[in-house]
């Protein structure tokens, strides 16, 4: 899902409704188990730990227009990545926890690029990954039943898991 829409209004003015509409098609046709979407941008907006200007914990404007299409369509999982962060929500639904709700993980760091002691914890993150963060990479595997993901240091150290069932 290509949800930079604010950075490509002046070339593509109606991408937002465009995406939608596609995500709407797009599941509704499946006839796969499991719904995962990928995005850029996490649907979480993060307060700032060491910066002076103020920004409240909540939801980003990405947050607000797609999550509830996630709800609708009942997608499983969300991964996203913007902030160069491994974190796991509380599975969400209707802005709220819910253990049958989407599960939203942010995939971590890609490249070299390091934005330590940036992020504050947001009350919905359930595993934040070791700080100061160093790379790491996901795993997921499917069984009939499940799908399981692994987030591992360069190491090889399982750092997180979470399995969704079906």
């Amino acid at each position: 899902l290509n949800d930079v829409d604010n950075e490509m209004k002046a070339f593509q003015p109606d991408m937002q409704k465009d995406q939608i509409e596609w995500l709407r098609k797009d599941a509704a046709s499946t006839k796969k188990k499991w719904k995962v979407v990928m995005v850029h941008k996490d649907f979480l907006q993060y307060s700032f730990l060491t910066r002076k200007t103020p920004r409240p914990e909540g939801f980003s404007h990405e947050g607000k227009v797609y999550m509830p299409l996630m709800d609708e369509l009942g997608i499983d999982v969300v991964l996203s990545g913007h902030l160069h962060t491994y974190r796991r929500r509380v599975r969400l639904r209707d802005f709220k926890p819910d253990p049958q709700g989407t599960l939203y993980l942010m995939c971590g760091l890609a490249g070299d690029v390091r934005y330590d002691k940036l992020w504050k914890r947001h009350k919905l993150d359930q595993y934040v990954a070791p700080q100061p963060e160093t790379d790491n990479y996901l795993t997921m595997k499917l069984t009939p039943g499940s799908m399981t993901f692994n987030c591992y240091l360069p190491d090889g150290k399982k750092i997180d898991s979470v399995t969704l069932r079906k």
